[in-house]
Order: structure tokens, then sequence, then C-alpha cells
């Protein structure tokens, strides 16, 4: 598998679409900094900006662009034959799917520390090296870093299964599309669920359990809620990552050892 990895590392480096990624992901920090800043500098009485929040706004960054990247990456592998010349040259296609998978997890992992690497050589002399809650600031980054592994693998297993790059990448962005909006109603679901029950309202119990393990189980839920800096149950969301990243990838594999290759 190392050989593999090499190989989509030399791909990577080459890659024009993870470049503009970096690059847009870039701009989107400095940009978040700059107007934060200007905000903060406009008034005597704003306070200093938490650098929390610039962090989990580059991990969700890095999220949304795994849809794109993997339809792409894995597309292009299968219109060019690689894929098939991989398996001619005997790797096994566990070794060709993991390692595609460990690439798509890089792309992602390298925009957020272009993001961090900004955040830190210009967002610590504008605002200081003011980190609010440091140890949940620590959990929730690692709560983001698991959460772009269960992004990778979800997208990996799709792109893996379709072999034409078009619908590959129109396949990712549309489930993307789809995960997204169902997570915007149960953000709404959620929380209009404690205000009704503050307010005097009638409690679901079974309702709201169901709506809480949705909105903390699907990825785009847990990205919702990075960005937020407010995760409702972070332990759980830890195990529902490693959940998501084991089902994907056990799944993904299966239907990608019995696919015919042409």
């Amino acid at each position: 598998m190392r050989n593999l990895i090499f190989a989509n590392i030399t791909r990577l480096k080459k890659s024009r679409l993870l470049l503009t990624g970096i690059i847009v992901s870039a701009l989107y920090t400095a940009f978040l900094l700059i107007m934060n800043y200007l905000e903060m500098t406009a008034s005597a009485e704003n306070t200093a900006v938490s650098l929390n929040w610039f962090f989990f706004s580059a991990i969700s960054v890095a999220a949304i662009f795994c849809p794109i990247y993997s339809g792409f990456f894995v597309g292009t592998e299968y219109n060019d034959g690689t894929i098939r010349n991989k398996l001619i040259t005997g790797h096994k296609r566990c070794n060709i799917y993991l390692a595609n998978g460990f690439t798509i997890f890089g792309a992602e992992g390298l925009l957020f520390l272009v993001s961090a690497v900004i955040i830190i050589v210009f967002g610590i002399p504008m605002f200081g090296l003011n980190i609010e809650y440091p140890l949940h600031f620590i959990l929730y980054l690692f709560a983001g870093i698991l959460m772009l592994v269960a992004f990778a693998s979800l997208f990996t297993m799709v792109s893996m299964l379709i072999s034409n790059k078009t619908s590959s990448v129109a396949a990712c962005l549309i489930i993307y599309a789809i995960l997204f909006i169902l997570t915007n109603y149960l953000r709404i679901a959620v929380f209009s669920y404690y205000g009704e029950v503050a307010l005097g309202g009638t409690s679901n119990e079974a309702a709201r359990i169901i709506l809480e393990f949705l909105y903390d189980f699907l990825p785009t839920g847990q990205s919702l809620q990075i960005s937020s800096g407010v995760i409702l149950h972070p332990y759980s969301f830890f195990l529902y990552s490693l959940i998501n990243i084991t089902l994907t990838t056990v799944l993904g594999l299966i239907v990608f050892k019995r696919k015919d290759i042409k």
C-alpha cells in the first residue's frame, strides 16, 4: 500500500483542483480574520475575538471540499484506466481502496493545515492567543479531525463504486447537498424541541432522541455543530464518527471487491 500512497501523493502535488481548494480556503480564512479584526477595532467596546471559531470554520470548509475532490480524484483514475492497471500489476483491491481513502483525507487535512497556519501566523497578532476553554477546544479539534475522516470514508465509498468521473462527481455533490439540507432541518427541529420544552410545551422524549441521534450521527450534522462551536454530545460524537467510518469503509470494500472493472 505504501507505493500506492506515494503515487497518490505525487498526483496530489500536481492537482490543480487541490491547489484551487487550498487558495480558496486560505482566502476565506484570511477574509474572516480581516473582517472580524476590522469589526473589533471599529469600537473600543468590542472585545477580542476568540480564535476557536476560525479553526472550526476551517475544518468545515475542508469537509465541503471532500465530495468535490473525491469524485474528481477517483473518477480520473477510472477514466484513465489507472485502477485497472493497478490491478493488472498485482495490487490488491483492498489496498487500492484504502490508499485512495487515505489520500482523500490527506487532501482535506492539507486544506485545514494551510488555514490553521494562516490563523496562527496572522490571527494571533490580531487577536492575541485568545483560545476559549482550551480543553474543550482540543476536544472539538479532535472531533473535527475524526469528522474529516468520516467525510473521506463516505465519499471514498461513493466515488470508488462509480466508474464514470462525471457521474461520480455529480453523485458526491448530490449526496452532500441532500445530507446538508436534511441536517439543516434536523438542526431546526432539535432546537425547536428545546424551545418548546422551555416554554412549557409537551415533551416527546422518543422524538428528541431520534432527532438528536441523526443530528449527531450524520457527518454534515457534525460539521454544523463544530463550525458553531456547540457540540450537543461531545463523547457520543466520537463514537458516531467511528461507526460512520467503519460502516462506509466495510460496505465500500465489500462492493468494490465484487465490482467488475473494465
